[in-house]
C-alpha cells in the first residue's frame, strides 16, 4: 500500500490522501455554518449545565420502578409532564391508551424438596397467574423443538414443574465485548421494491411459544421455570401476558443462573422434585395507561415533526435506571438543552415517552395509531434505549435513502467521536413502531456498559449509571434532532415492503418453499473452493516472496513477477491474459546507506537510502541542523545557514498505532498505521506543494542531505520516494532514519552543536524503463462489455520482501481467480484480475490503466481491491458512494451469513493511497478491503515485511471475499450505481 512517509509530524497525511473526503459527508455550506454555530451552543449546554442525573436519580430513587399500569408510572408520567413544562416546552400532555389488566408483583418462593433440600432464588414472571396454593412436582425437560415433538410428553406433565431450555455456562464469564452490537456480521438486505416482507424473526418462535402454552394448559402442567442466565445470581424479567396484557396461561416465574444449573446437574442423577409458591394480583378492570409529550414548536414549518422518544416504563426487580430512565432522561435533558440554547429550529421537535415498551412496544404502537393522520409530516424518529453506554452510533434500520444524509446531520459532532452510521435493524425498541408504517425511525447503537447485568434484573440501579456517556447520548439526541429539523426538507422514505396475502405467497413460490437460488449455491462452491485451495495460495505467496523476492517498479525483479504471474494466468485457462505496458522515466537500484555521528560523539546511526534519492559524493561531513517547520515562511530563519549541513527534518512527536478500523471515528481515517497523536485531518495536497517548496529551498541553500525520521520503533524503518514524484530523482540525497537515531540527533542538537558524516548510495538508470501491469479474465457470458475488476499491487518496496504488500493482495487475486475458474461459474459479466505495478510511487500503475481505458471506464461495474496486508478482510470501503450501498449489500451478504467469515456491513468511509483511488476519480464504482491491523503498522515498508508475517487463513478468506464480490456483482440486475465525479485536483506527485 501505497503511503508517502516525509515526515513524521505528516505521515497520516500521506496515510490520508483522501482525508478531506473521509467520514461524514460534508453539509451544504450554508447550512454547516448554521449547524456548527448551534451545535456548539446546544453540546456546550450539556457538557456545562446538564441535569440528567439529578433527573434520572429521582426517577430512580424518588419514583422507583414503574411497571406499565402502575401508579409509579403514572406519578413518572406526571412529574415529566411537569418537568417538560418548567423546561419551557410547550403543548405538554399525556396521551392515554388502555390496557387490559393491571398487574402487581407479590411473593414467589422455591425449594428443590428432593432428592435433597435447597432453597432457589425465583420471581414471578411478569402478568403470571398465581399458584393454587404451594406446587410441588417433577421437574421436566420439555425439549420439543416442533409441535409434532409435543406427542413423547403427552399424558407426562400433570402438576409438572417445567423447564425448557438446556443452560449454558456461566463460569467462566462470557467475554463482555461492549462494541458488540456495532461489530455484528450484516444483516439480511431488506427486500427490493415489490418483494415480500422477511418473515418476522419472531414469528416462528412466537407460534411455537403459543402452541406451547395451550399444550402446557391440556395437561395440567404445574409451574414453567425460565434460566435467567445471568451469572451472580441475578434474576431475568419479562412478561407472559403479551401485548393485550392479559393474564398468563400458566405460572412462570425466572430462577437465578445458578439455580437452574443446580436443577439441571442434579436431572442427571434422577428425579427431581421442587416447591413453589406464587401470589400476584391483577386489576379487574381495564387501565388506562399515558405517553408523556411536549414539544419545542418550529418557527418555519411547525407542522413537520422531529421526534425523540425513549421509553419511561420498566420492569420491577430493580428501579428502571438503565432500562430505561437513561434514555428517558437523556431525552429530557436534549429537550432541556435546546431550548436553553436558545436555537430555532424550523421544525417542530417533539419530545415523546412511551409506555408498555416492555410488554411488546405497545406505547409507541397506541402513539402511532392515535397520530396516523400526521405521520407523512414527520421527518424522522430517534429513539434512546441500551442503557448507559455512550452513543457510538445510529442504527438506521435499512433506511438506505437517509444515510447521506444523516451523515450531513451528525458531521458536526466530530468531538463525540461517532462511528459510521450503520443500517442494522433492531426490532426492540420503540423507533420500529415507526419504521413499521414507513416514518424513517432511527436507535442509538450503544456501548455495552454492562447492559447484559442490568438488563432487567434487580441490579438495575442507579449507581450502574456512567454520567459522561450518559451526558453523550443527551447531546447526540440534541444535536441529532435540531439538525434534522434545519434540513431543506423532510427525510425521504423508503416505500414499504409488499405484503401478499396467505394464498399469494403459497402461489409465488409455486406452492412448494423457496426456490433455490443459484447465486448463493456459486457462492457456496467459491468459498469451498478456495478453501480446498489454499495450500497453492501459500505456494504461490512462498514463491512470489522467497523466490523472486522485493519487486521495486523498474527493477528486473517486478518484471519477473509479472511475467511470472502471467503464466500463472494463462495456466488457469484465463482469457486474454497479457501484459499492460506503461514506462517510467528512469529505474532506481538501492544501494548502501550509512550515518554515524562524529561530534559530541561517536555512534553508528542506521539509514536506509529514499526511493530515487541521488547518491552523495561518498561520504559526506557536515553539521546536523534540525529544521521543524509547519508553514513555509518558517524556513527564513534558516537562511543562509545550511550550506554543507545534514538536515534532520521534524523532531519526532508522540504517536500512537492502529484501533480496530471498524471501531475508528467516522470523521477520522482508520488506516492501520502508526499516526501522530491527536492528530487532526489536514489539506494532504497543500501540504505536499509546501514540502516541494521546502526541498528546493533546502537545495538552494546548500544543504547536502536531509535525513527523515522513521515513524516506526525498535528498529523498523520505513520507505517511500522522500520527495521524488513521478520517478524523477530526489531533488537532495535524502535518506530514512531509525527512529532511534533520530530522537537521539535531536536529543543532542538540544544541547549543542551536533556533526556527523552520511553516505547514501543509489544508481538510476538514465533511461525510461518499460513496467506492465498484468491482465486476464474470465468472460461475461451475458454481457461481456460490463466489466467487474478486483486487483492488487505486486510492486512492492525493496527493505524486506513485499510479503504483506502487497503479495498478499496480489495472490489473493489469484487464489480468486483460480476458484472462479475451477467452480465453473458462469458469469453474466466479464470478470477481469489486474496485478498493478508502480503503486508505492504513488498509484502510478492504476492510473496508466485507468488512462489507457478511459473509453470503456463506463461499463465498469465495480473494482475492489485488496492492499491492507495480512489482516482477515472485516468489510470493504465504498468511498461514499452512497447509491451503490445497497446493491452492495445485496451482493456481499451471503459473506456474512458464512459464518468462518463474518462479514461486517460495508463502510461508505473513503480512503486513498490504493489502486482503488483512480478508478473512484473518474466515477467507476470503486471499493477497498478494509482488514484487521494484524501488525501492518510495524511491517508496512519496513524489513519485517516478509513471509514470516502472512496470516494463511485470513488471507484464503481475503480471497474469498474477492471471489464472491466478483461474482455477485457480475450477477447483478444492473451495473452498480455511480456518484458524481469530484472537482479535478491538480496533480501534486
Amino acid at each position: 500500500m501505497r503511503f508517502h512517509r516525509v515526515l513524521v509530524a505528516v505521515c497520516i497525511l500521506a496515510v490520508a490522501a483522501a482525508a478531506v473526503r473521509n467520514g461524514f459527508a460534508t453539509p451544504p455550506d450554508g447550512d454547516a455554518n448554521s449547524f456548527a454555530a448551534a451545535d456548539a451552543q446546544i453540546l456546550a449546554e450539556v457538557r456545562d449545565h446538564s441535569e440528567v442525573m439529578e433527573n434520572l436519580e429521582y426517577l430512580s430513587d424518588g419514583i422507583g420502578p414503574r411497571l406499565t399500569g402502575s401508579p409509579q408510572l403514572r406519578q413518572a408520567n406526571e412529574w415529566t409532564a411537569e418537568t417538560m413544562k418548567k423546561y419551557g416546552l410547550v403543548n405538554v400532555h399525556l396521551e392515554p391508551w388502555m390496557i387490559a389488566h393491571a398487574w402487581s408483583r407479590g411473593t414467589a418462593r422455591a425449594r428443590i424438596i428432593a432428592p435433597t433440600e435447597h432453597s432457589l432464588t425465583i420471581a414471578s414472571a411478569g402478568w403470571a397467574p398465581s399458584t393454587p396454593g404451594v406446587v410441588r412436582g417433577p421437574v421436566v425437560y420439555f425439549d420439543a423443538k416442533t409441535k409434532e415433538d409435543f406427542e413423547k410428553f403427552k399424558g407426562k406433565l400433570k402438576n409438572a414443574i417445567v423447564i425448557t431450555q438446556e443452560p449454558q455456562p456461566l463460569s467462566p464469564p462470557r467475554p463482555e465485548d461492549i462494541n458488540a452490537e456495532y461489530l455484528r456480521p450484516m444483516q439480511a438486505p431488506p427486500p427490493v421494491k415489490g418483494q415480500p416482507a422477511a418473515p418476522s424473526p419472531f414469528a416462528a418462535a412466537q407460534e411455537l411459544a403459543r402452541a406451547r402454552n395451550e399444550f402446557f394448559q391440556s395437561e395440567g402442567v404445574g409451574v414453567v421455570l425460565r434460566d435467567s442466565n445471568k451469572p451472580h445470581a441475578l434474576l431475568n424479567m419479562t412478561g407472559v401476558g403479551g401485548e393485550k396484557f392479559a393474564i398468563g396461561p400458566i405460572p412462570t416465574a425466572f430462577i437465578t443462573g445458578e439455580g437452574y444449573r443446580m436443577i439441571w446437574r442434579m436431572m442427571k442423577h434422577g428425579t427431581v422434585t421442587v416447591e413453589i409458591e406464587m401470589n400476584n394480583s391483577f386489576s379487574d378492570q381495564p387501565v388506562e395507561v399515558f405517553n408523556t409529550v411536549g414539544e419545542i414548536r418550529g418557527s418555519e414549518k411547525p407542522e413537520e415533526l422531529v421526534i425523540l422518544g425513549a421509553h419511561l416504563d420498566s420492569w420491577d426487580l430493580g428501579t428502571g435506571s438503565t432500562d430505561n430512565g437513561t434514555g428517558s432522561m437523556a431525552v429530557l435533558e436534549a429537550a432541556r438543552a435546546l431550548v436553553k440554547s436558545g436555537v430555532k429550529p424550523k421544525r417542530t421537535i417533539r419530545f415523546v415517552l412511551f409506555t408498555g415498551e416492555e410488554e411488546g412496544l405497545v406505547g409507541s404502537v397506541k402513539y402511532v395509531e392515535a397520530h396516523k393522520n400526521e405521520l407523512e409530516k414527520v421527518s424522522a424518529v430517534l429513539v434512546h434505549d441500551t442503557g448507559t453506554g455512550r452513543v457510538l452510533t445510529l442504527g438506521l434500520h435499512d433506511n438506505y435513502q437517509d444515510r447521506e444524509i444523516v451523515d450531513q446531520v451528525l458531521a458536526p459532532l466530530s468531538e463525540l467521536k461517532l462511528l459510521e452510521p450503520r443500517m442494522v435493524r433492531s426490532f426492540g425498541t420503540d423507533h420500529a413502531s415507526f419504521d413499521d408504517v414507513g416514518v424513517p425511525g432511527f436507535w442509538c447503537v450503544q456501548n455495552g456498559a454492562e447492559y447484559s447485568k442490568t438488563h432487567h434484573s434487580q441490579s438495575d440501579t442507579f449507581d450502574k449509571v456512567w454520567k459522561d456517556d450518559l451526558n453523550q447520548g443527551a447531546q447526540v439526541l440534541a444535536v441529532w434532532a435540531y439538525n434534522t429539523a434545519q434540513l431543506p426538507a423532510m427525510l425521504p422514505r423508503r416505500p414499504l415492503p409488499y405484503r401478499p396475502s396467505e394464498a399469494e405467497a403459497k402461489a409465488a413460490s409455486g406452492g412448494g418453499g423457496l426456490a433455490a437460488d443459484p447465486v448463493a449455491e456459486a457462492d457456496s462452491k467459491l468459498i469451498a473452493q478456495v478453501k480446498a485451495d489454499q495450500g497453492q495460495l501459500q505456494a504461490d505467496l512462498s514463491y512470489l516472496a522467497d523466490r523472486i523476492g522485493p519487486r521495486l517498479t523498474a527493477s528486473p525483479k517486478l518484471e519477473e513477477a509479472s511475467r511470472w504471474t502471467l503464466e500463472q494466468f494463462k495456466a488457469l485457462g484465463l482469457e486474454n491474459a497479457h501484459l499492460e505496458p506503461w514506462t517510467v522515466p528512469t529505474g532506481w537500484t538501492r544501494g548502501p546507506a550509512s550515518g554515524q555521528l562524529t561530534a559530541p560523539t561517536e555512534q553508528m546511526l542506521t539509514l536506509a537510502s529514499a526511493g530515487w534519492s541521488p547518491a552523495t559524493n561518498g561520504p559526506t561531513r557536515g553539521p546536523v541542523l534540525g529544521v521543524g517547520v509547519k508553514r513555509l515562511e518558517e524556513l527564513k530563519p534558516y537562511a543562509g545557514k545550511l550550506k554543507g549541513a545534514i538536515v534532520l527534518l521534524d523532531r519526532p512527536g508522540e504517536t500512537e498505532g492502529p484501533t480496530n478500523p471498524m471501531l475508528t471515528p467516522f470523521a477520522e481515517s482508520n488506516l492501520p498505521l502508526e499516526h501522530p497523536k491527536n492528530m487532526a485531518l489536514t489539506d494532504f495536497r497543500g501540504r505536499m506543494r509546501t514540502l516541494q517548496d521546502e526541498v528546493k529551498f533546502l537545495k538552494d541553500e546548500g544543504a547536502v542531505a536531509v535525513l527523515i525520521s522513521s515513524e516506526k520503533w525498535f528498529g523498523l524503518m520505513n520507505m517511500s520516494t522522500g520527495f521524488s514524484r513521478q520517478y524523477q530523482p530526489n531533488p537532495i540525497p535524502t535518506a530514512y532514519m531509525a527512529r532511534e537515531s533520530a530522537a537521539l540527533l535531536w536529543r543532542l542538537l538540544d544541547a549543542g552543536p551536533v556533526e556527523a558524516e552520511v553516505n547514501i548510495q543509489g544508481n538510476f538508470t538514465g533511461k525510461p524503463v518499460t513496467v506492465y501491469n498484468t491482465v486476464a479474465e474470465i468472460k461475461g457470458d451475458e454481457k461481456p462489455d460490463e466489466v467487474v475488476i478486483i486487483g492488487g499491487h505486486l510492486d512492492s518496496w525493496d527493505l524486506g520482501t513485499g510479503a504483506t504488500d502487497n503479495g498478499t493482495g496480489s495472490m489473493a487475486v489469484l487464489a480468486a481467480a483460480r476458484a472462479l475458474v475451477k467452480s465453473g461459474v458462469k458469469p453474466k459479466r466479464t470478470i477481469r484480475f489486474i496485478l498493478f505495478t508502480g503503486e508505492e510511487q504513488g498509484l502510478n500503475g492504476s492510473r496508466a490503466y485507468v488512462a489507457g481505458h478511459k473509453e470503456e471506464m463506463s461499463k465498469i461495474s465495480g473494482v475492489l481491491v485488496h492492499d491492507t496486508g495480512t489482516g482477515k478482510v472485516l468489510t470493504i470501503g465504498l468511498m461514499h458512494n452512497y447509491a451503490a450501498r445497497e446493491p452492495i449489500d445485496r451482493a456481499l451478504y451471503p459473506l456474512a451469513r458464512e459464518k468462518s467469515i463474518g462479514l461486517a456491513e460495508p463502510s461508505l468511509r473513503s480512503e486513498g493511497g490504493s489502486d482503488h483511488v483512480p478508478f473512484d476519480e473518474v466515477g467507476v464504482p470503486a471499493s477497498w478491503c478494509i482488514q484487521e491491523v494484524a501488525n501492518y503498522e510495524k511491517d508496512h515498508h519496513s524489513q519485517t515485511d516478509t513471509l514470516d508475517r502472512v496470516k494463511w487463513d485470513d488471507l484464503a478468506e481475503g480471497a474469498q471475499v474477492l471471489a464472491v464480490y466478483a461474482y455477485n456483482v457480475a450477477q447483478l440486475p444492473e451495473m452498480l450505481p455511480r456518484k458524481p465525479v469530484p472537482p479535478a485536483q491538480p496533480n501534486t506527485r
